[in-house]
């Protein structure tokens, strides 16, 4: 018999961990930190048991509760020490914090998994900020303060290594299908789909003759991917979908990411110096960014060793396929605008953590002349518990007399999400990742279909 347990994101958005076992064998999909402001208060636990009396897969939700670091690293213990089985793991669906970010409390015996492009990038971010930790140990001159960096390197040290051992699997050439991981009795296979973040994968779970789809977060209107090919040629027989349903309480239509590019290029034409506040992690945006710069005929600068290292990532990876993804930015690595830089122009495009950066290099411009392109999600400058938690996108925004917000979600739409599960047909659908008052049936869905939340 097949069980599934959601342990969190049935009523919330992030901090998603599912559980999926059968008598000898079990793996965790994602282990996430919450999210602030999307923790929703703890309710009764529902155990439901879908289908006939036959049916052999049973599916048990437990609703989450606000957690602190101390109350996660403890979660994730007793999730090991429970249900203890022969073969475990752990497979995550993409490198976002609220689907990876509790992995460092993992057992080391229990193996996790990866695509080897999301373990590249979260290496390449934990390498860096160890530097910067060294960094701070050197110029450290009180000796309690030596002592935190040593404990911090430390600490980096072990997440780093922990890294390091993660298994990881190849992204397969163009129509060729994903080879399964075996973790006992269930078989594992990862394909690939677009995100707001390089190299997301899906998952069809397969044990005791069951089938499962887990759809982590997705989306149809980035640059890459045939989301509905892919599921009609694969997502096939499903008894379960575990599907992300992020806006399933917006009725707003997705723009594409080609949108995304057209609207940012018109506006770089009518300022000469632009900022653009994106994600390092993100290539469907920075492939935007760049795309824009070419119609608008600006260049594109980084300030940031992560993003000009994620960049090299991309092109190394998937530019030798695509253009769109050749990625030839400039470093920017003054404190001020260069004449050069003042004569010509620019497109900067950064980080919220460049604020320092950004404000000595507004400084020295014209402000009438300067533009912030706002590409993030708004609830960072708009709920105050996001705002409390990501001070500096909001404090980013106060910097620019003129911003624009030009963005679209990583996620899918409701129009995505009820064709997607039409294409799929499963026999029961559990919507996760999502506003604990969302509901899958409000896609009214045909009667065919039992969706549960």
């Amino acid at each position: 018999m097949v069980k599934i347990k959601v342990h969190r994101a049935l009523n919330q958005i992030g901090g998603c961990i599912t559980e999926i076992w059968t008598e000898t064998s079990r793996v965790f999909i994602d282990m996430g930190q919450n999210l602030p402001g999307n923790c929703s208060a703890s309710e009764s636990k529902d155990k439901t048991s879908f289908g006939s009396a036959e049916r052999s897969l049973q599916s048990t939700i437990v609703n989450a509760e606000p957690t602190l670091p101390e109350e996660d690293d403890e979660m994730v213990k007793n999730l090991f020490v429970q249900n203890k089985k022969e073969h475990e793991a752990v497979f995550y669906t993409h490198g976002h914090e609220d689907h990876i970010g509790l992995f460092m409390y993992v057992p080391d015996d229990v193996p996790q998994y990866m695509s080897d492009g999301t373990r590249e990038i979260i290496l390449t971010k934990y390498e860096l900020i160890a530097e910067s930790h060294k960094k701070s140990l050197k110029k450290a001159d009180i000796e309690l303060t030596k002592e935190y960096y040593e404990e911090i390197i430390n600490e980096d040290k072990r997440l780093i290594d922990k890294l390091k051992n993660f298994k990881t699997w190849e992204r397969p050439a163009k129509r060729q299908k994903p080879q399964a991981i075996h973790i006992g009795d269930i078989s594992i296979t990862p394909f690939y789909c677009n995100h707001s973040i390089f190299d997301a994968s899906m998952f069809l779970i397969e044990a005791d003759g069951k089938r499962i789809w887990h759809t982590g977060d997705f989306r149809n209107h980035g640059f890459s991917g045939n989301l509905f090919a892919m599921l009609k040629a694969y997502a096939t027989n499903i008894d379960t979908l575990i599907i992300e349903g992020t806006m399933l309480n917006q009725d707003k239509v997705n723009i594409t990411e080609e949108e995304v590019s057209d609207k940012m290029a018109h506006v770089m034409k009518a300022f000469k110096y632009v900022f653009v506040l994106c994600s390092a992690t993100d290539i469907d945006r920075l492939a935007a960014v760049q795309r824009a710069c070419e119609f608008s005929e600006k260049n594109l600068y980084v300030c940031s060793e992560f993003m000009l290292k994620t960049m090299a990532i991309f092109t190394r990876r998937m530019g030798q396929k695509r253009k769109l993804f050749h990625f030839e930015p400039t470093l920017y690595r003054g404190k001020t605008a260069s004449a050069t830089l003042k004569k010509d122009g620019f497109v900067m495009a950064l980080g919220a953590s460049a604020y320092h950066k950004a404000k000595q290099l507004r400084d020295s411009l014209d402000p009438s002349e300067t533009l912030l392109i706002y590409s993030n999600w708004d609830g960072y400058y708009k709920i105050p518990e996001q705002v409390e938690h990501n001070k500096s996108y909001k404090a980013f925004r106060d910097l620019f007399p003129n911003v624009v917000d030009i963005h679209t979600s990583g996620h899918a739409d409701r129009a995505t999400l009820k064709q997607v599960i039409e294409i799929i047909n499963p026999k029961e659908v559990i919507g996760i990742h999502k506003d604990k008052d969302a509901t899958i049936k409000s896609l009214y869905l045909s009667k065919n279909t039992y969706s549960h939340n």
